[in-house]
């Protein structure tokens, strides 16, 4: 039987998403970088920043956001790379349908 009497956790946090794929110009990477503020991500999250284009990515390199995005604990992927796969029962968050702050406060550990 089920002890009634403990607090239900989940009903008090948002869950924390396994996977999070950011994909945009630079802009949105920087915006991401920013949002962490040298926070460090959830260990049990599947982080992954991929630039839109070649130009994103090299001036992504130059505004910070690729050096602070890995040292947070993303994986910076090329821009040819596909959206990495989520498996049965695992949810990711999608920009632009949640902004990027939700997507960061979901996954900033401490």
């Amino acid at each position: 039987m089920p002890d009634t009497d403990k607090q239900d956790t989940q009903r008090d946090r948002k869950p924390v998403p396994d996977q999070v794929v950011i994909r945009g110009d630079a802009a949105a990477l920087k915006e991401a970088a920013d949002a962490l503020a040298g926070h460090g991500i959830h260990g049990t999250v599947r982080a992954f920043a991929i630039p839109a284009d070649a130009e994103a990515y090299s001036e992504a390199i130059d505004n910070g956001a690729v050096a602070a995005l890995h040292k947070s604990g993303f994986v910076i992927c090329n821009p040819s790379t596909p959206d990495p796969a989520l498996a049965h029962g695992e949810f990711g968050l999608n920009f632009p349908a949640v902004t990027i702050s939700e997507v960061v406060e979901a996954v900033r550990a401490g």
